[in-house]
């Protein structure tokens, strides 16, 4: 019997994240896999004026809207799915939960919503080959 593979797919909503999703479902046709998407919210500092909760709910809500368009695609693919929202560094936190989950390859989209973002910083996924301990694909 073949073993499953965990496979991890960063989801922002973008049509490259999207087709990554695609891609897992077309490259593994055949052969058990289960997804994880995961959105990552940008981490925010809590003031005066803005609560740890106001912040989560925030994250949670968007992260929530990122992710359905995923879910919406993975259910027409047929695909075993579950879906993670987290907060922080975005190539940090999808290295970790590949690391954490027993991913055997990350398959994400070259190219996010945040284009300036990564002329300015570096592109997450540039970040993510370097970061994880897996094999990175990148699907244009």
């Amino acid at each position: 019997m073949t073993e499953t593979a965990n496979i991890l797919v960063p989801m922002d909503g973008s049509p490259a994240a999207l087709r990554a999703l695609r891609h897992v479902a077309r490259s593994r046709r055949g052969r058990p896999v289960h997804v994880l998407v995961l959105n990552v919210q940008p981490g925010m500092p809590p003031s005066r004026h803005v609560t740890r909760a106001m912040i989560a709910e925030y994250q949670a809500t968007h992260g929530e809207a990122a992710l359905k368009p995923a879910r919406e695609l993975a259910t027409r693919l047929k695909l075993d799915a579950e879906y993670y929202v987290r907060s922080g560094d975005a190539a940090r936190e999808i290295a970790a939960l590949a690391r954490e989950t027993g991913c055997q390859e990350i398959v994400m989209g070259t190219r996010g919503l945040s284009r300036l973002g990564g002329v300015l910083l570096g592109s997450v996924a540039s970040k993510v080959v370097h970061l994880a301990g897996v094999p990175v694909t990148l699907v244009k």
